[in-house]
């Protein structure tokens, strides 16, 4: 190879060199430029925030004392009226979806009466029961009306002359011990 075509393939190669350190280069220049410019933006965005604070915090401090009242008379509302309704829907959908329904409250039932003839009937049964009982204790005594007498009085009828009856009043006795027992 000639020294001429030496030379001009080594100017080649440096020339291309060149190029390729250049265009690793241009990215530096463009960061050592963007330096000053992104302090510059940096120093207007924080001047920026800070103006708009300033514009904005009043702004801000009268929007909230006006919805602040809006709020609270929302949240009554919304006690008062929306929340029974939301609770009595969300309740009709719990007994909706529950597997075993309970049975729904009924209007209490009015049990007086059923006390009062319960009242009624054991007053009935128990007068009914005194009165079987009296009359039982009158048909006693009245079963035989002579016979009492001549069991307490068996030696005034003996006395008297009354057939059955001895001087020493046995037969009164004898014909009350032949009375069958009343049941």
């Amino acid at each position: 190879m000639s020294v001429l075509s030496s030379k001009r393939v080594a100017e080649a190669e440096a020339a291309e060199t060149r190029g390729r350190m250049q265009q690793l280069a241009r990215p530096v220049v463009l960061v050592k430029a963007a330096v000053p410019m992104a302090k510059t933006a940096g120093i207007a965005a924080r001047d920026g925030a800070r103006s708009a604070a300033t514009w904005s915090a009043p702004r801000i401090n009268q929007a909230r004392a006006w919805t602040a009242p809006r709020i609270e008379r929302s949240g009554l509302a919304f006690k008062d009226i929306i929340a029974p309704k939301v609770c009595e829907t969300l309740t009709v959908a719990a007994r909706y979806v529950d597997v075993a329904p309970r049975p729904e409250v009924a209007t209490p039932r009015r049990r007086w009466p059923r006390v009062v003839a319960g009242t009624g009937l054991l007053v009935a049964v128990g007068a009914a029961a005194a009165i079987v009982l009296r009359r039982r204790k009158n048909d006693q005594a009245w079963a035989a009306p002579g016979k009492p007498d001549e069991a307490v009085t068996g030696l005034q009828a003996a006395q008297n002359g009354q057939p059955g009856a001895d001087a020493d009043g046995s037969g009164a006795e004898d014909s009350v011990s032949t009375q069958s027992p009343v049941t």
